[in-house]
């Protein structure tokens, strides 16, 4: 019960005691008021007629004493009113019939009237010749006091509402802090920090605000430092100082999880760019300028590749830099090498004791990175002969992940082709949800997504995937046997009219199947376009839908969207744990990183779990879930 009804049940008690003693002690006084009147009423009358009717009665005269009794009668509100002789004959007697009055009987019985029959002595001198009996009409009386009974109770019924309306609007005024510490409460659930900057005028109230923002600041404090001191992990890990980009030891992480991962594969290639001569720069001309070089060359790389999703760039050496290029087309990749080519080479003056050679090879699944580095180091070597200063592997021209073009894609799409796969997300006893994954069927075999999404996004597909992918899920009625997570492409997400037309589809689904619905969303993009996630997210915490980030942990921006988003879970990047049982400077990492989460009441998943060295590595850090082939395999649907 609400402090509201509260008050009110206790107004009305109090109320209706005041009303009931009050009720019992003026029924109880006018009752009385009303039996002493009637009795004086019919005394008097008896005295009166008593006087008037002695010569009559004396001579017998029964007409004169017969006009007597009815001139009373007839102007007085009597029940009875008899003459009798001294032999207590009745002479003259008059009664009135009974008469139905406005109080209802119960009330009528309830007052139980006494009996009120009053007399006179009818004298002739010193002798008493007859009396004169009068009674009362108890009927009036009674109307008189159930109609003050009845107003009395109308009255009180009016006084007790407008007291509660008092009570209630009181009670909202003096509540009205509480209920915005209540949401502010309700916000610091949510991972927002809102400061009060109402403050009430009550001592107590005010108090309790004042407090209550004091933890705020705390925790906001506490969460940012721990922010930070993740970041300044992430950076002194596997970031480069000078360019801001990711080092050898994440760049080699990364490779391992791509090339190691059959889902989270994408078919492409590597790039090696070298500047040659550096140390010679650096000798002559001085490091600053050597420094200058490279922030150059490394801002160029980044500029030219950020056209092309889901490419990577790092700086594995002093004068070396890899990239990986997730890209399923060789001939619009060879397109892409020499328009960088052209436009690398015009950094660096004719004149400058500097040259920049570049290497281009494609990689393979399961493919090891020692292998493909010594491969792309051979083809760096042939660019440094070569007039253009670039050099090709021998393999690419004639490679092809997939052969299958737009055309063929949007068939598949059209025709519902596409294969649905599922693994599971578990604590190796009770699972989480199933994820979801997409394959298209290609002479018999199932490609993952990876090696065609390059191709849709380029071609405006992607979002077609996405409402397939769910139509499917729903055709399937999957929901109701199990929780589902479905990933999303930035195509739905960043486009009004896909992304209404997502929502409106996941607006049809029976609310509790939609709680049983999860969507994930890449971090980069989260990172990237966190106006357009942030509202998208705000729309599905309506429709109780849980949300995800994947991939988190490789990225070099803060991760502010944490305390601004209302994330349910956080799925670890695959190269985090692909030798998390060697790497003491990922669990230090991870464990902190897993601490700062349960206090934002966010769960973390480990991806790409391959073994049971990594999963008892994970557990010992107080993971609770986890993803991988060791815990479960990818199954179709």
């Amino acid at each position: 019960m609400t402090l509201t009804k509260k008050m009110a049940v206790g107004v009305l008690s109090v109320l209706m005691i005041i009303f009931i003693g009050t009720f019992l002690i003026t029924f109880h006084n006018e009752r009385n008021f009303f039996i002493k009147q009637m009795t004086s009423n019919a005394q008097d009358t008896a005295t009166s007629l008593g006087l008037s009717l002695s010569h009559a009665l004396h001579n017998k005269d029964k007409p004169m004493m017969l006009s007597m009794v009815e001139a009373v009668f007839d102007r007085g509100y009597f029940a009875m009113i008899e003459v009798r002789d001294m032999n207590d004959e009745i002479l003259i007697a008059r009664y009135a019939p009974k008469r139905i009055g406005q109080a209802p009987d119960w009330f009528t019985n309830l007052i139980d009237w006494p009996a009120s029959v009053q007399s006179a002595l009818v004298m002739r001198g010193w002798q008493q010749v007859g009396e004169v009996l009068v009674s009362s009409d108890s009927s009036y009386a009674c109307d008189a006091l159930w109609n003050s009974m009845t107003k009395l109770a109308c009255w009180y019924l009016l006084f007790a509402f407008v007291s509660l309306v008092i009570v209630f609007l009181f009670i909202r005024w003096l509540l009205k802090p509480l209920s915005r510490l209540r949401n502010q409460a309700e916000a610091i659930c949510d991972r927002e920090f809102p400061i009060e900057s109402v403050i009430p005028s009550t001592p107590e109230l005010k108090k309790v605000t004042l407090a209550m923002n004091q933890m705020v600041l705390r925790i906001k404090r506490l969460f940012q430092e721990q922010l930070q001191q993740i970041d300044v992990l992430r950076q002194q890990s596997y970031q480069d100082p000078l360019t801001g980009l990711g080092n050898r030891r994440y760049f080699l992480q990364q490779l391992s999880a791509l090339l190691n991962h059959d889902e989270e594969f994408l078919p492409g290639f590597m790039i090696l760019v070298a500047i040659d001569g550096l140390d010679r720069l650096n000798q002559e001309s001085g490091y600053q300028q050597g420094d200058k070089t490279v922030r150059k060359v490394a801002k160029t790389c980044v500029s030219f590749w950020k056209k092309t999703p889901s490419t990577m760039v790092a700086r594995i050496s002093g004068s070396h830099f890899a990239l990986l290029v997730k890209e399923s087309e060789t001939s619009h990749f060879i397109n892409q090498c020499n328009e960088f080519n052209q436009i690398i080479q015009a950094l660096l003056p004719k004149d400058s004791n500097c040259t920049i050679s570049i290497a281009a090879t494609a990689y393979q699944l399961h493919q090891t990175p020692e292998t493909l580095l010594a491969d792309a180091d051979q083809v760096l070597h042939d660019a440094r002969t070569q007039a253009g200063r670039m050099a090709y592997s021998p393999d690419i021209p004639v490679y092809n992940a997939v052969t299958v073009d737009a055309q063929f894609l949007l068939a598949a799409i059209s025709e519902r082709k596409l294969v649905l796969y599922a693994q599971p997300i578990t604590d190796g006893q009770s699972v989480l949800h199933q994820e979801i994954f997409v394959r298209l069927p290609v002479d018999g075999e199932n490609f993952s997504a990876g090696y065609f999404m390059p191709l849709a996004i380029r071609h405006g597909l992607a979002h077609k995937i996405d409402q397939l992918v769910l139509d499917t899920v729903l055709a399937k009625d999957i929901l109701a046997k199990q929780d589902v997570a479905l990933n999303l492409t930035q195509a739905t997400l960043l486009d009004e009219a896909n992304c209404k037309q997502y929502l409106g589809q996941l607006k049809k689904i029976p609310q509790g199947l939609r709680e049983r619905l999860s969507i994930e969303l890449n971090e980069l993009i989260v990172m990237s376009h966190f106006n357009e996630v942030e509202s998208f997210v705000r729309q599905l915490q309506k429709l109780k839908i849980r949300i995800g980030v994947d991939q988190v942990g490789i990225h070099f921006s803060p991760m502010h969207y944490l305390n601004q988003l209302p994330v349910n879970y956080l799925k670890l990047h695959g190269s985090l744990i692909y030798d998390i049982q060697d790497n003491q400077n990922k669990q230090f990492f991870i464990h902190y990183f897993n601490e700062m989460a349960k206090t934002l009441d966010i769960e973390v998943i480990a991806t790409q779990i391959e073994s049971e060295k990594q999963w008892s590595s994970l557990k010992n850090l107080h993971l609770q879930w986890g993803q991988g082939r060791y815990l479960g395999k990818v199954q179709p649907v």
